[in-house]
């Protein structure tokens, strides 16, 4: 019984150590391209590199964390093929959970979407972009929620925590030039009427507004780390 014990504490230290450099890494906190010395990641999080070493492990499954032989572990770098790569993967998996979460929705989670967009709007009027960037992607977390499916709910989750971590690149830019109404009233737009178009059941309707928000996405994105390689000089 003991051993048992021991090994559910070893479990949650490395779940511990898995949600906090995950987040630590999508917030930006960890950059893109950043060494991750395990022994400072443990001493940070007060424990030993043994949960440290399989948090990572999970972390390079997830895409954001890779391991070079022979160097170590490093956050995951930010390059066009991904972004490319990712909003291609999200356009397919969206496009079947949509009907999915259609069927399978209940009251609760729409008036919590509802709730969300609606705080999502106040941050972005008050041009606090990484509130919205966090309201935005607990909206989606709910939606895959939604769709009542453990293995569809954990890749879409592991698609928004990049799609996260590259808002948060490009908002960090906006922020230092000043906020862009403009692209938080498209994305409240786009989530009031995938709401309505839910509440509704039309899955056709559902399915072209979530193509559409995640263009717009994936173009914000991609006209920043276009930018980016050209004034690093790696384009």
């Amino acid at each position: 019984m003991k051993k048992n014990l021991n090994k559910n504490r070893g479990k949650l230290r490395s779940e511990e150590a898995f949600d906090e450099i995950k987040n630590r890494i999508i917030s930006l906190k960890l950059t893109p391209g950043m060494e991750l010395d395990e022994a400072s990641l443990g001493k940070e999080l007060g424990m030993g590199r043994t949960p440290v070493r399989e948090a990572l492990l999970q972390l390079v499954a997830g895409q954001l964390v890779e391991m070079v032989p022979n160097r170590g572990f490093f956050v995951r770098p930010v390059t066009l093929d991904d972004v490319r790569d990712l909003y291609e993967t999200m356009l397919l998996l969206h496009r079947g959970s949509i009907s999915i979460t259609i069927r399978r929705i209940k009251p609760e989670q729409i008036t919590e979407l509802q709730a969300t967009n609606k705080e999502l709007y106040k941050a972005g009027l008050k041009g606090e972009i990484l509130g919205v960037t966090l309201l935005n992607s607990q909206f989606h977390r709910i939606l895959n929620e939604a769709t009542g499916n453990v293995f569809l709910q954990t890749y879409l989750n592991n698609l928004q925590d990049q799609s996260q971590r590259l808002a948060f690149l490009t908002y960090s830019k906006k922020q230092e030039e000043g906020p862009s109404i403009s692209h938080f009233q498209l994305s409240f737009d786009d989530h009031e009427a995938l709401i309505a178009s839910i509440q509704k059941n039309d899955e056709e309707e559902a399915a072209g507004i979530m193509r559409r928000h995640i263009k717009l996405a994936h173009d914000r994105v991609l006209k920043y780390v276009s930018e980016l390689i050209e004034i690093d000089g790696t384009g």
